[in-house]
């Protein structure tokens, strides 16, 4: 057999590459979290394109030592494609003068072995400034003086869909009730900035199906949500498949097993912004 040794050489490149593409350890941390030589990804390359103005006083929990979750919770997704490595990287947007400009800023979360928050850099340096500033209080609307508070809400079991349903019609009566109330509950907020909806399925079916279920499990949530007066540009929709279950069932008849699991298939949803007074 011939082997065309250009080609060759050419898919060593280019497999090379995308393995380099693929990496999500630009800058290398240590165990600790930390870097002697920052990498910032290309602002070109975030999505969405135009950045986000990130809440004030969810940058100013960011804390070493907190976990993937809490960081989500007060930041949400990066804005880069990094596959949720050692390092997660946002584009953030700040209003400065009079608010009629915009500074462009690139922020970027390091993970130490443990995959919690070791340390965090900015571009250029001079953003870490708008964390230090402290308005006066004629600047700050009464809206946003208010301390930032993250409410959780677990919908166990089956309360929200029966076995294997995701419509917007395969919500039950008593999930139907348990969402508006939590609607009314998150329109009472003096402000809400990000509801993640995350649900989760049992393990019976393959990976892929229960991802796929999950997801739209997730995105029903939201949509019910939003048709009760949630702020449709806050909510995010994530599912988890058979990820993180609560309960562990031995092998057992099916009917038996769909029982035993029910407590695996829920729905989480978390709000971040100011409670009401």
């Amino acid at each position: 057999m011939k082997i065309n040794l250009k080609l060759l050489a050419v898919a060593v490149l280019v497999s090379g590459a995308m393995l380099q593409g693929c990496s999500t350890t630009s800058s290398r941390p240590d165990s600790s979290g930390q870097s002697s030589q920052v990498v910032f990804p290309k602002a070109e390359a975030a999505w969405p394109k135009e950045g986000t103005f990130p809440e004030l006083e969810n940058l100013r929990m960011i804390r070493p030592g907190m976990t993937k979750d809490q960081l989500f919770a007060l930041l949400g997704r990066p804005h880069f494609n990094e596959g949720f490595g050692h390092e997660w990287d946002y584009l953030f947007k700040f209003r400065t003068g009079n608010g009629d400009e915009v500074m462009t800023c690139q922020y970027k979360v390091l993970f130490d072995s443990k995959k919690l928050t070791g340390s965090v850099y900015w571009r250029p340096d001079a953003c870490a400034k708008f964390l230090a500033a402290t308005p006066s209080p004629q600047q700050v609307p009464v809206s946003q003086a208010a301390p930032v508070t993250v409410q959780d809400r677990t919908l166990q079991g089956d309360a929200v869909f029966g076995f294997n349903g995701w419509r917007l019609e395969d919500i039950n009566p008593q999930g139907r009730a348990a969402l508006a109330d939590l609607a009314k509950q998150l329109r009472s907020m003096k402000t809400l900035s990000r509801v993640e909806v995350t649900a989760y399925t049992d393990r019976i079916g393959s990976d892929s199906e229960n991802m796929a279920l999950s997801q739209r499990r997730a995105e029903t949530v939201g949509r019910f949500l939003v048709s009760q007066g949630v702020d449709p540009q806050v909510v995010v929709a994530q599912g988890r498949g058979a990820a993180d279950p609560v309960v562990q069932c031995e092998d057992m008849p099916r009917d038996a097993m769909v029982k035993c699991l029910a407590p695996n298939r829920r729905v989480q949803v978390r709000a971040v912004g100011q409670a009401p007074a």
